[in-house]
């Protein structure tokens, strides 16, 4: 994390000189979500500006992540407003602009309001736009802030971008090192059965073998989040959520370390190098596909089969 572009920021929010709207991207989605809670009780904390936030006043207490799946906010503030992505593949300009009218009316405790996009980077066009008016108009009364989280500032429009100060967070959570050897393995035991003439279903194999999550009910997401972060990192690369990259580069990066070889490993023959390698490229820009609804395995099933059966 930049933690001093970070503490800069965050001192210009306890002064009440935060710029109205600020792009908080990179790191990974935990980290976003505690800078916007920082920000947040930076913004509201009723104590002097030399003791903010406190996180003991009755705005800091109240302040908190929501139950973004259910959408039930664990503490409620009245000044202190959460946007979560409403459809499969975007955040509607119907929920945007009712979050917005909160932004028409003065605040209910606190001396400003804080407005945080918790998904940013799949607000539809209409919602964009939508944000974008609010964020330009001027502010007459008490302060209100907007908190545009992101995996990247890049994933917003550029408009969005020109009218927002953007602060960089870090780089993403790496990919888990062993399972991803693990996955490469198997990916590539899998292609050469096939190579030496073992069928088809052995491409099968090698695609499911790039989801090493699997199909996980509803159940199975609630009880991952309860328990918090799996050691091995598997949680955030499930392809349950069509906008999810995090399961696409581990793909590629599985596939390109089955092709390349470990250090232990010599690379498979050039000709199977070759299609590994084309594959592991087109993985890195197959998400679209999930968008259009298409399963993820059908997916990969169906790139696995067009670089490697040739």
């Amino acid at each position: 994390m930049n933690l001093d572009r970070v503490q800069r920021t965050l001192a210009l929010a306890i002064e009440g000189r935060l710029y109205p709207s600020v792009i908080l991207h990179g790191g990974s989605e935990g980290s976003r979500f505690d800078a916007a809670l920082s920000f947040a009780r930076a913004l509201l904390c009723e104590r002097e500006p030399a003791l903010r936030p406190c996180g003991e006043c009755r705005h800091c207490r109240r302040i908190g992540l929501p139950e973004l799946a259910g959408g039930e906010a664990e503490s409620f503030h009245p000044d202190f407003f959460w946007l979560v992505r409403d459809l499969k593949t975007s955040v509607s300009a119907d929920a945007t602009r009712e979050m917005l009218r909160s932004a028409q009316l003065a605040p209910y405790e606190a001396r400003g309001q804080v407005f945080v996009v918790a998904e940013a980077a799949s607000l539809s066009s209409e919602a964009s736009d939508a944000l974008l008016k609010a964020i330009e108009e001027p502010v007459e009364r008490s302060p209100r802030n907007f908190l545009l989280l992101a995996p990247s500032r890049l994933d917003l429009s550029p408009t969005l971008r020109s009218r927002s100060l953007a602060i960089y967070l870090g780089a993403p959570t790496a990919l888990p090192e062993t399972l991803l050897g693990t996955v490469a393995t198997g990916f590539r035991a899998s292609v050469e059965r096939f190579a030496a003439g073992g069928g088809a279903l052995w491409l099968l194999d090698a695609a499911a073998r790039l989801d090493p999550v699997g199909k996980r009910t509803k159940a199975d997401l609630e009880a991952a989040k309860k328990r918090g972060p799996a050691g091995d990192g598997t949680d955030s690369l499930g392809f349950e959520d069509p906008r999810a990259q995090q399961p696409w580069l581990f793909a590629a990066a599985a596939v390109r370390r089955a092709a390349v070889g470990d250090g232990e490993t010599a690379p498979p023959d050039l000709l199977l190098r070759r299609r590994m390698l084309a594959l592991a490229e087109e993985l890195l820009t197959a998400s679209p596909l999930r968008l259009r609804g298409i399963p993820a395995e059908r997916i990969l099933e169906g790139l696995v089969c067009r670089h490697i059966a040739g």
